[in-house]
């Protein structure tokens, strides 16, 4: 084994010749031709792969948005209930058990076996092909049995992309890409639930041969193919690579994504791992320290995105719209409208995070959220809780507005920054279980935000949107406090973030970063 060198950390940006040739040297990387460094790829192949990775974010867009129209199908009940109505057990069950197998497939531990098995993008593909089982025994179900298990295998199949597809993205982009290409992620998230919500409306008439809901489950089935043929394509992590000891498949890939010498990046990669040689990367080291405290902002992180009150919306949306216009077509009118936002409104995000900020877009975003909840509370309040006519047409469209400007905020900032933000928070030695770890927090969060609100707005109305105003001003005390990471390498925040945690906690906490 090569001997191992003191690094030190403030050099990491400006390493010198001799020293990155004699990083390489101690990893067993010596090519005597220049040219054997010039990479042969690009923008084309990293955008290319960032895409073909993000189609783990369309899958689980695309069964999030599916089960919601395919349960009120007339083609459900009798294909699969034999014309029995769907009763409230079965339809939360439905609901829950997809984001169960997901939180199964996130948590640290096995999150952690299946990439050390598989390596990160042997776990993408795994996770593709373990999706077109799970919506094919969907598609195909013929009782409840078989439709639950369905539905947790896709779970556990999206919890295991959610968890993997991030991190891969963010471990092969050039630091001036990485926060548009990692935020690609929740964009397709968005596109996947519009697809599903355009889907369940075209095939909800269809009966015959088979019923339009096995139609739509099925039509989950190509995008899995698609990941599994891409991911057979896809160059490995350079970065998880080298944490396994294999420099020279890190560099072979390296040269397939940039198009320029590549001696300094491979050199800063090999760097952190000679950090990482004196650490054993066990399960006690990533719960004590500075990693327990990257673990409490990570899971912090997630856990707002979802108890902001985005999937709130998205579970409860059509009924707040019911309430607002008495119509029995106001949800569907609903779940079109907000898809609609959401796919726009984070388009901007994926131009400006490289540009503002991951840190400033997630304080707008949040100031913005805040602000709508409060509208929503206050006309609510005002209008809707005795009389839904009280204060005239122009509070229902305040209302409306409201809710839009709600999704249009979350959309370009904590939507796709949470994603990003922990993607790039941890060292690569625990980067693996750190993110699983958020991920989960992720899910979990789901879970509760699709079961608690709604006995929220049953016992409080419109007054639970003042509970949004408070768990929004913690993202923006957030992201008051979170240093910037934009155009910095992974190691880069590696040294940034180690030394911010180094101050002491009244300056950690109450720093705030304008």
């Amino acid at each position: 084994m090569a001997p191992v060198a003191v690094v030190d950390k403030s050099s990491r940006s400006s390493l010198s010749q001799g020293e990155v040739e004699a990083i390489l040297k101690r990893a067993g990387i010596e090519e005597n031709s220049p040219d054997a460094f010039q990479g042969r790829g690009g923008l084309f192949m990293v955008v290319a792969v960032a895409i073909f990775s993000s189609l783990a974010g369309l899958l689980m867009g695309l069964d999030i948005g599916c089960i919601a129209g395919v349960k009120t199908m007339d083609s459900f009940s009798e294909g699969l209930l034999h014309e029995e109505k769907l009763k409230d057990t079965q339809d939360s069950l439905i609901t829950m058990i997809f984001g169960v197998g997901a939180a199964v497939a996130a948590f640290p531990p096995v999150m952690d076996f299946c990439v050390s098995k598989l390596g990160r993008k042997g776990a993408v593909l795994f996770g593709g092909l373990v999706f077109c089982l799970g919506a094919a025994l969907q598609a195909f179900a013929i009782n409840m049995a078989m439709m639950l298990l369905g539905r947790i295998i896709a779970g556990f199949s999206v919890g295991l992309l959610s968890g993997n597809a991030p991190v891969y993205t963010s471990e092969i982009a050039p630091p001036a890409l990485r926060g548009a290409l990692v935020t690609g992620f929740q964009f397709a998230i968005t596109v996947g639930i519009m697809i599903a919500f355009l889907l369940a409306l075209v095939l909800e008439d269809v009966e015959k041969p088979y019923g339009g809901w096995r139609w739509v489950i099925a039509a989950q089935i190509v995008p899995g193919v698609l990941l599994v043929m891409g991911g057979l394509l896809m160059p490995g992590s350079p970065r998880y690579l080298v944490g396994q000891g294999k420099p020279q498949q890190a560099l072979r890939c390296l040269l397939l994504l940039r198009n320029q010498d590549v001696r300094q990046e491979l050199a800063e990669i090999c760097q952190e791992h000679e950090l990482d040689s004196d650490t054993t990367g066990s399960w006690a080291e990533f719960c004590s320290g500075d990693n327990l405290k990257l673990l409490g902002i990570g899971v912090s992180i997630q856990l707002l995105q979802q108890l902001c009150g985005m999937n709130a919306f998205m579970y409860d949306g059509p009924l707040i719209f019911d309430k607002l216009f008495g119509n029995e077509h106001a949800g569907r009118l609903f779940t079109l409208v907000s898809g609609v936002v959401n796919i726009f409104a984070t388009i901007p995000g994926l131009f400006l995070v490289d540009k503002c900020g991951r840190t400033v877009l997630m304080k707008w975003s949040a100031v913005g959220m805040m602000f709508c909840s409060g509208v929503l509370a206050s006309i609510g309040d005002l209008c809707f809780e005795a009389d839904i006519g009280t204060c005239g047409p122009w509070a229902k469209w305040t209302a409306t507005l409201a809710i839009c400007g709600f999704i249009l905020n979350f959309a370009y900032g904590w939507g796709g920054m949470a994603w990003v933000y922990c993607a790039e928070m941890f060292p690569q030695k625990h980067r693996t279980k750190g993110v699983a770890a958020t991920t989960d927090a992720n899910w979990v969060g789901n879970i509760l935000i699709a079961f608690v609100p709604p006995l929220m707005f049953a016992h409080w109305g419109f007054d639970t949107f003042w509970v949004f105003v408070g768990t929004n001003a913690l993202c923006l005390w957030v992201a008051l406090i979170l240093p910037e990471t934009k155009d910095k390498s992974l190691e880069e925040i590696r040294d940034m973030l180690n030394a911010w945690l180094s101050q002491s906690w009244k300056v950690r906490w109450f720093k705030i970063n304008f």
